[in-house]
């Protein structure tokens, strides 16, 4: 499977009520939401930035501000990803675009249980993952040879069986192929000199290996 969509589930009654105590998260007008994470499944705790509300064995990482529509604030946007990769690198994570607000606890805790099954799998799926971005472009300023988008092609083929999970990402112009992979946390490193040594085999290919990252591209929060 290469990506996960957490699509909106059916409510399920009597799978466990909503736990009333929320941990360290305060009563606020609304919560801004980070992601989704294991209880006690992250080594360290969370960023000082995060609290955690909490239900059955998931919790979500928040951090309470007014109820309205965020603000794209690249500073606002850069906290965001400060805490999602502080969580990415203690344990595991469903990260959430930035954006995402919930109108008080109970709506977010509706979301947790609606959703539950869902993001139980999806939490399973990213277990001791962590994502890695690949850019192909032909080397040089002349005309691409024939046949450069074939031979991106295999490379990637190539690469996916090195990871649990691959996809293509959007082509921009200047680009042959661009694709995020899901690898072994204990093996990212192995990843990027496995992609070092192909790119050396093709000197018409100029490979940009990024990460790791947060799973944000196999991550579809359906909220």
């Amino acid at each position: 499977m290469s990506r996960w969509r957490l699509a909106t589930l059916r409510r399920r009654r009597g799978q466990g009520s909503a736990e009333q105590r929320a941990g360290e998260a305060p009563l606020a007008s609304a919560y801004h939401l980070y992601g989704v994470v294991r209880a006690r499944g992250l080594r360290g705790g969370t960023d000082g930035d995060a609290l955690r509300l909490r239900y059955r064995d998931l919790e979500a990482l928040v951090r309470p501000v007014p109820f309205a529509l965020p603000a794209l604030d690249p500073e606002q946007v850069r906290r965001h990803q400060r805490v999602v990769e502080t969580a990415m690198r203690r344990g595991t994570i469903l990260p959430a675009p930035y954006g995402v607000v919930f109108r008080g606890r109970r709506p977010l805790i509706r979301f947790l249980e609606d959703q539950y099954l869902a993001l139980d799998e999806g939490l399973a799926f990213l277990e001791g993952q962590w994502e890695m971005r690949l850019h192909i472009t032909a080397a040089g300023a002349h005309e691409p040879t024939p046949g450069l988008d074939e031979r991106a092609a295999a490379l990637f083929a190539e690469l996916r069986r090195r990871a649990r999970a691959a996809l293509p990402l959007a082509r921009t112009p200047d680009r042959l192929l661009s694709a995020a992979f899901l690898v072994p946390r204990d093996s990212w490193i192995d990843f990027v000199e496995r992609t070092h040594e192909l790119g050396e085999r093709d000197p018409e290919l100029l490979f940009d290996v990024t990460g790791p990252w947060p799973p944000y591209d196999f991550v579809r929060m359906g909220v």
